[in-house]
Formats: structure tokens, C-alpha cells, sequence
């Protein structure tokens, strides 16, 4: 049986892996998931959104089966704009 690194990552990744994962299991397709810390959560927690560790995991498994994940978010340019005036 292969093993799969679930990587649900942000918002609509947490909703979506868990059905496609339901669905390759409708279908019979076996296989055993193995969490994968990847996103936004990791990124202010570790200042890393792709954890050394997540990267371990899928060289060991060689698969992993991928959600969502949201970027850094940059400055707008009206915050920017706000301070040069402040």
C-alpha cells in the first residue's frame, strides 16, 4: 500500500483535501495519508510556509497530495502611501 503526505494547507485546502481523499477512497483506490505541514499557519508560526520536515516527508513517500495555501500578503499601496505621511 502506498503512502500519500496530505497536505491541506489554508481556507479552502482544509475543506477540499479531506473530500478528495473521501473520493480516491469511493473509488477504492488504497492508500495510507500521512499529514504534511505546509501554509500561512507555518509561516507565522516558523516564518516557513514549506517546514524542512514537509519536505522530508515527501522525499520519503515520494507523493503527496496538495490542498490550497495563501502567500505572504503584501503591503497595499495605500498603507504604503499612508506612511509617507505619518
Amino acid at each position: 500500500m502506498r503512502t500519500i503526505v496530505s497536505l491541506p494547507g489554508d481556507g479552502i485546502g482544509k475543506t477540499v483535501l479531506p473530500e478528495a481523499i473521501r473520493l480516491l477512497d469511493a473509488v477504492g483506490f488504497e492508500a495510507k495519508y500521512v499529514h504534511g505541514d505546509i501554509g500561512w499557519e507555518f509561516w507565522q508560526k516558523e516564518g516557513n510556509a514549506l517546514p524542512q520536515r514537509t519536505i522530508d516527508l515527501l522525499q520519503e513517500h515520494k507523493i503527496g497530495l496538495f490542498g490550497a495555501i495563501t502567500s505572504k500578503p503584501k503591503r497595499c499601496s495605500c498603507c504604503r502611501a499612508r506612511s509617507l505621511f505619518t
